[in-house]
């Protein structure tokens, strides 16, 4: 099955779970995050802002700030096809919504963080494969950020164990996952 057809039919799974669904696998995702070495010992993690059904992140980052990490989040730059890393402070103030329906920072307020400082970096995708492969949503803003990360930066991808299949179809250019981590496993 070719990619956009494979995207078609996992995000007509997702956008049908039901609210309480999506939010009780997030909270089994998010827990087994929090516990991994990996999340302790980061000081610097980018982490998007989950909308339309993805696995939620909202709790994490409060908690993140609370716990003094430096949280970033995407910032999308469509005239450019690519992602600018921003640190945020707190959720309220920094962030607004934009015209693709998830939150991302006040273009005015960018505090743009090199990719070379990320420590973690946890990202979103439609379909995964047990081989680590993610598919996103076809315009290449994570894998051109990926590119760019340490060596040593962990990418974890979190996900419902429904996005995960056998096999999804690759390009040269895609980056894998290090890890990724759903309601039921932690793929390796």
């Amino acid at each position: 099955m070719d990619k956009n057809n494979l995207r078609k039919r996992i995000l007509s799974i997702r956008n049908g779970l039901k609210p309480e669904e999506a939010e009780q696998k997030s909270k089994v995702i998010m827990n087994k995050l929090t516990s991994l070495d990996e999340y302790k010992s980061s000081k610097v993690v980018f982490i998007y802002m989950s909308f339309k059904n993805e696995v939620n992140t909202y709790e994490l980052i409060e908690r993140m700030l609370s716990e003094h990490k430096r949280v970033v989040i995407p910032y999308t730059d469509t005239k450019n096809t690519e992602i600018i890393p921003s640190e945020i402070k707190q959720l309220k103030d920094d962030l607004v919504l934009n015209s693709f329906g998830y939150y991302e920072p006040v273009l005015e307020k960018i505090k743009q963080v090199k990719p070379e400082e990320l420590d973690l970096i946890i990202t979103p995708g439609v379909v995964f494969d047990e081989s680590l492969n993610r598919v996103g949503f076809g315009k290449g803003y994570y894998d051109r950020i990926l590119s760019k990360k340490r060596k040593d930066t962990k990418v974890i991808a979190v996900a419902y164990e429904f996005q995960v299949i056998d096999k999804v179809p690759t390009e040269p250019h895609d980056i894998k996952m290090d890890m990724i981590i759903t309601e039921e496993r932690i793929i390796q």
